[in-house]
Order: C-alpha cells, then structure tokens, then sequence
C-alpha cells in the first residue's frame, strides 16, 4: 500500500477513529491529544497507522488516497465534507459556562463540549473552536452573549449550522464561506447558535482545522479558480 503523504479525509478518519477509542477508555485525554497532535503533524501513512497499531480494530479500513492531489494549504473539492470527531452521548456533560469578563477565553483542540454551552464576554472576548471537539451525535447548543466584547466560533466543514442571533450597536453574523462539497447529511452533528451583541460581535465561521483566517481565503479562491477553469474546459 502506497506510503505517501497523507491526504485530509485520512488524517481525518484517524482523528475520529481516536475519538472513538477515547470514548470507549481505551485512552485517556493527555494521550488523546498527544495522538491527535501527532496525526496532524503525520508526514507519512506509516506514521498515521502507527497511531492506531496499539489498539483495537474498529473494523474499518484508511481510505486509499484518490483523485488529483490537493494544492498547498488546500483541499480538492471533495476532500472538504466533514469529518467531526464524535463521542458517546453518555459521557457528555448536559451543560457548561465560558466568561470572559475584561479578559479572553478560548476552548479549541480535542476537547468535550456540553450539550449547551453559555458563553459570556464582556469587554473582553471568546474563541470556541469545534474544528477538533469531540462532538456528540445530534444537538449541541451555543448560547453566546457579547457586550462591548467579541466572540469567534469556528466550525468544520460538514457540521450543520443553524444560527439565530441579534446584535444592537454591533454584529451577529455567520460565515460558512461557500465551502464546496455535498450539504451535510441527516446524521451529521448539529451546532445551533443563538444570543445577543450588544456593542460587540459575534461571528461564526467555517475552516479546516488547524486552518488559518488567510489560509481559508487562500484556498477557498484556489478552489473557485479550479472550478472555473473545469467549467471553461468542458
């Protein structure tokens, strides 16, 4: 089997299948997140099947890579439908709280989200970023309130977003940046934002993860560029 770099959907697919070992306590977080650190930093499949080699067979197989190679900092078009870690409902907490008062907070990597999940930043700002979280299956529910401060919520690809906000004197806004691919299916993950900006912003985006602001741009125009010339082509 081919043992060159691996492609987004298989780190991706390690990724999961670690949650899946995480949620069943065949790991502990500390080596959760060492693995998962490792598996986005994998130059090789070798090195990604050596993540799992200790461990359990979930009966399932590494995708084999297909189709062209995706440019630098990129991903083909379908490559970006999306690949959430899940968790087991039963280990998720029904709810939990984030302030940020003159100050910030954030909450990113491979961590567990409540069922809902309250958010306040006042005069300071919050950053929850589920490109990595362990998410359980259906609803997770964001209750965001930002006065006179700011909160960022990050998404991957194929988490279905529903948002319903208002802002007074600021914004409340929602980016999912036309990525490309098949919509989310029936069973996909579910954030559903909702809350308040009072002299602040809220604002919900969608990148890969480990993906910068400039990066998203980057590749969502390189996308868009490859598309265009497939349509002139035919």
């Amino acid at each position: 089997m081919s043992n060159e770099d691996p492609r987004p959907p298989e780190r991706d697919w390690v990724v999961e299948s670690l949650g899946e070992h995480y949620a069943q306590d065949r790991l502990d977080i500390a080596e959760f997140e060492r693995r998962v650190d490792l598996a986005h930093r994998s130059r090789t499949r070798d090195e990604l099947r050596a993540l799992l080699s200790d461990l359990p067979s979930l009966e399932q197989t590494l995708p084999a890579p297909t189709g062209p190679a995706p440019t630098q900092g990129g991903v083909s078009p379908s490559d970006s439908t999306a690949l959430a870690p899940r968790v087991n409902s039963g280990r998720v907490a029904d709810r939990q709280t984030e302030v940020a008062i003159w100050s910030g907070r954030s909450r990113k990597g491979p961590w567990m989200p409540a069922r809902t999940v309250r958010g306040l930043a006042f005069m300071g700002g919050i950053e929850l970023d589920f490109r990595e979280a362990l998410l359980p299956p259906g609803e997770t529910r964001v209750f965001i309130a930002a006065v006179m401060g700011g909160a960022e919520i990050l998404v991957p690809p194929g988490v279905r977003v529903e948002t319903d906000g208002f802002a007074f004197m600021g914004g409340f806004d929602e980016d999912m940046g036309g990525e490309p691919g098949p919509p989310p299916g029936p069973d996909a993950p579910v954030i559903r934002v909702s809350g308040f900006a009072l002299m602040g912003g809220v604002e919900v985006v969608c990148r890969l993860p480990g993906e910068s602001a400039r990066d998203a741009k980057r590749r969502r125009k390189e996308t868009a560029r490859r598309l265009r010339s497939g349509e002139d082509a035919g």
